[in-house]
């Protein structure tokens, strides 16, 4: 089931993960880096207004929904959330009584992309919890081709990164609708004990989600207070790109493994569960490892092919450090950070969360003052570093994860090999266009590919083999 789940969910990112990869492509080539700028800065503050109103639901549905499949939380949910979004609606308007200088586009369109944005990653958990991979992948990727298109008219018409930030969350509303027209089964009343029991597990996780929400946007925000819009799109861009492979692909591997590991505990004991949490950890190092080697070993080719001439040299100086920091973050994130949940002790993700925020605006007003951009991405690199010693530390106070090298040899030596190839060919190529990152792309991948499968990493050649014979009985009819 693992497999065959892990296979339709990688499709349900991957193809998101390229649409944005060609929309970033296309977005730094139409809008000056100011403009794109301004977007960053709109989702940055949904982020945050996501965090702080609506992570709740989604992370107590992703744990409850998975452990009890024959209960449905649908209408519980849907009344929290719209609760919540009278409450945000409410205590908006405030924000011009402290702040008269803040562009009211600008925070109503982001208001809309939190709300439009957390109901339908609400609804996708419901997908996910109830194993049901199709349909989270056709909302997925219908959500993220709508977005784009949604995005080039507006930059068409002429609204710049605001239009832009407005047609992010009208993609959002397309995925709202399919989740809702598609599900033809009958919504259960909301419970009072349901409500309780989702507020009681996920708003001490909103202390949490808030910190990571403010984490991964307060950088962005810092960078424009400091250096200006421009250079927060430039940021932006380079934190970006990381974002959509390496944080998508990860995605990938937990919407297939976290559910079956939370209904493993419930069902099977603790044994099974460890043995699902080292396929997992197996299974995340695989996806993301040689994107990882790719990205930071060929930041050069990479910048120098996909983005704009105004954002080339900054992204290609940023992207390596930017990299090995998301790695560590993606660690944190998708395998330490389970052992809070699969404990049920919230508050010390939420404990974690917040010292990492904290490190994160502390380091990131030191080293951008002193160093600039790179001192930006040398903060990010140092949080995720400190923070993820911090989730391991605190892990023995939670459910202790299983950490097996012996399974995670063969992708250490297949990343190596593909390193090593990457560097041989880069020395031999030159410059940074269409060819150059073709020749380093392609050489990487085959190595990374033939060193993972005679190693059989994650059962790869025993797979492989498998299906072949499979294949040949049927061509013979045997």
């Amino acid at each position: 089931m693992l497999n065959r789940h892990f296979s339709i969910y990688l499709a349900a990112y991957i193809l998101p993960a390229a649409v944005g990869f060609f929309a970033i492509t296309a977005y730094t080539r139409l809008l000056s880096p100011a403009e794109y700028g301004v977007y960053v800065v709109g989702l940055s503050i949904a982020g945050i207004l996501g965090a702080i109103f609506f992570a709740w639901i989604r992370l107590s549905v992703s744990r409850y929904q998975a452990m009890s499949p024959e209960v449905d939380f649908r209408g519980t949910a849907m009344v929290a959330f719209a609760l919540t979004v009278s409450a945000l609606c409410a205590m908006a308007p405030l924000t011009f009584l402290f702040h008269r200088d803040v562009s009211y586009e600008l925070l109503l369109a982001s208001v809309f992309v939190a709300i439009t944005a957390n109901a339908v990653d609400v609804g996708q958990e419901f997908e996910r919890a109830k194993l049901r991979p199709y349909r989270f992948a056709a909302i997925a990727i219908a959500r993220s081709l709508s977005s784009v298109g949604f995005g080039l008219l507006a930059i068409w018409l002429g609204w710049g990164g605001l239009g832009l930030l407005a047609a992010f969350g009208l993609g959002s509303l397309t995925g709202i609708i399919l989740n809702l027209a598609g599900d033809k089964t009958r919504i259960a009343r909301w419970q009072k004990s349901q409500l309780t029991q989702l507020a009681r597990y996920g708003l001490p996780l909103t202390i949490g989600g808030l910190s990571v929400a403010l984490y991964s946007t307060s950088d962005r925000l810092i960078v424009a207070y400091l250096l200006g819009k421009d250079a927060a799109g430039i940021f932006g861009v380079a934190a970006d790109l990381p974002r959509q492979f390496l944080v998508m692909l990860a995605s990938s591997v937990a919407a297939a493994t976290v559910p079956i590991v939370f209904r493993t505990l419930s069902q099977e004991g603790h044994a099974a569960t460890r043995e699902r949490l080292n396929e997992s950890l197996e299974l995340l190092l695989v996806v993301i490892m040689p994107v990882a080697i790719w990205l930071a070993l060929a930041a050069d080719q990479v910048a120098g092919t996909l983005v704009g001439v105004d954002f080339r040299a900054g992204v290609s100086a940023l992207l390596p450090m930017l990299v090995v920091a998301r790695m560590l973050g993606i660690a944190n994130q998708f395998y330490v950070q389970i052992s809070f949940q699969l404990a049920e002790r919230p508050f010390i993700l939420a404990a974690q969360s917040f010292l990492t925020l904290v490190l994160s605006i502390a380091l990131m007003f030191a080293l951008i003052s002193g160093f600039g951009l790179y001192g930006a991405a040398l903060a990010t690199f140092a949080t995720e570093a400190i923070g993820f010693v911090a989730a391991v530390v605190l892990m023995r106070r939670a459910y202790v994860l299983p950490f097996d090298p012996s399974r995670l040899a063969g992708v250490g030596a297949s990343a190596a090999i593909m390193a090593v190839a990457i560097l041989a060919v880069r020395s031999q190529v030159n410059g940074t266009g269409l060819l150059s990152l073709i020749a380093v792309s392609l050489t990487g991948g085959i190595a990374y590919a033939g060193a993972a499968w005679l190693l059989n990493v994650a059962n790869a050649r025993t797979l492989t083999l498998r299906l072949l014979r499979n294949f040949n009985r049927k061509a013979l009819g045997v």
